[in-house]
Parts: C-alpha cells; structure tokens; sequence
C-alpha cells in the first residue's frame, strides 16, 4: 500500500473509534493514541488534512480523488461518507441544483493559484468565490468559451461557505435589475448560475494578465489584492417590485 492509503486508512479507522465527525486535530490525535500510522514530517496535521480533503465528496480540489471516504459536516469538521450521504446528494441534483463551471482556458491560472507554490485557495470552489466578485467590481463578465463538463462543481461544495448562495443571488439582481432572476424556476436559477460563472471567469481573466508578467508567488497575489483594494462603485439600479 502506498502512504496516501495507509493515511487514508488510519483516518477512517479514527473515525470509526471516535464514533463522532471529528476535526483533523481530533482524527490526528486518535491516529497517535492508537499508533495507527507513524507521519515522518514535521508537519503531519498538514499531510492528514490534505489527503482527507481529496477522498471527501463535498470538497473540490484540482487533486481530488474519484475514491470518496469524508464528508465535511461543517467548517473543517468531518465524518465517513455513507450511501446515503451519496444518495443525498443525487438528491440535490435532481431537484436543480446545476453544477458550477469553469472555462478550459482558465485551468492553468487555477492549477496554479491552487498550488502550494503560491498557496492561497486549496479549493477551487474558493477561488470561484473570490474571482466572481472580483469580476463583478470590475465590471468584467465573460462568456466561457468551452467548458469540461466532468469538472463541473456541485453547489454543495460551495455550501461550505456561509456566503453561498447569497453572493450568487444578490450579484444576479444587481446584474439584471429585476426581482424576477430570484425565482425558483429551471430558468431563473440557469441565470444566475450564468451571471455567476461569467463574472467568475472575468475574475480570472484579470488574474491571468496580473500573473502574467510576474512570479508566481504569494507577494504576487498580495499585489493583485492591494491593485483591487478600494474600488469605488455607483449603486446598482434595481427594480424590487414584487
């Protein structure tokens, strides 16, 4: 067995003998008190954390495994996944909840502001959050050129951040104006999910130019942050009548 599985294995194993969901803290203390696995690192928490996040099915990551073994819970607290956690979720899409894409031209951008060599968003679903608003204060929507259907995330994921849907609502009512896009029709979720992913993808845009000229880094990001600081917008004409 590969070290990734004996991880994998000693997690769940911890998880079974706390009987509870548990943080990374907690299954990382069971794993020593039952010596289940010996890490060989000066940072073992970082290690469990991240093999956990790729084999648990609400997460998103660029290395995220087909083999799901997690669910988070709540905010870094996780538990087994079960058939009916699967279940669950077939649910949540056969009652409309579409999934969110990303354009293929994006994926280097991602792959990079992902990675451990600038460090900032271990999941894509919160890279989207924060590209999407930044698309939205620039005023910057692009339709997605092409998309990879497989690589589409569950709304689920983003249910992860207590944000989530409201970003998407409230930037698909200043987009159009109209009270009408927070409808619980097929259509109106269609356009925001829409509005969403091309403000998304204006975000991404603006990040690809920035780190186009400069070294990937985490002062590079920092730079883009202090660029986008302070932008002044008028207010958004809106039509609330209902």
């Amino acid at each position: 067995m590969t070290e990734s599985v004996l991880i994998r294995e000693a997690a769940a194993n911890a998880l079974r003998m706390l009987g509870r969901p548990a943080t990374v803290d907690e299954i990382y203390a069971e794993i020593s008190r039952a010596h289940s696995f010996e890490f060989h690192t000066p940072t073992p928490e970082h290690v469990l954390r991240t093999t956990i996040r790729r084999h648990t099915g609400n997460v998103e990551r660029s290395d995220s495994s087909a083999l799901i073994f997690f669910t988070m819970v709540e905010h870094e607290v996780y538990t087994l996944s079960t058939p009916t956690d699967s279940k669950a979720q077939k649910s949540a899409k056969a009652v409309g909840f579409k999934r969110i894409h990303r354009a293929t031209d994006k994926e280097e951008i991602i792959r990079l502001l992902t990675s451990e060599q600038v460090s900032v968003f271990k999941e894509i679903w919160r890279l989207l959050m924060f590209a999407a608003q930044v698309g939205y204060a620039n005023g910057r929507r692009h339709p997605l050129s092409s998309v990879d259907s497989g690589k589409g995330i569950d709304q689920i994921a983003f249910g992860n951040n207590p944000a989530w849907p409201g970003v998407m609502y409230l930037m698909a009512l200043a987009n159009t104006g109209t009270a009408d896009i927070l409808g619980g029709s097929t259509e109106s979720e269609e356009q925001r999910i829409t509005v969403f992913q091309e403000y998304a993808n204006g975000g991404l845009d603006l990040l690809q130019e920035h780190f186009a000229s400069r070294t990937p880094s985490l002062e590079a990001f920092v730079e883009f942050i202090d660029i986008q600081r302070i932008r002044p917008q008028e207010a958004p004409d809106l039509d609330l009548s209902i």
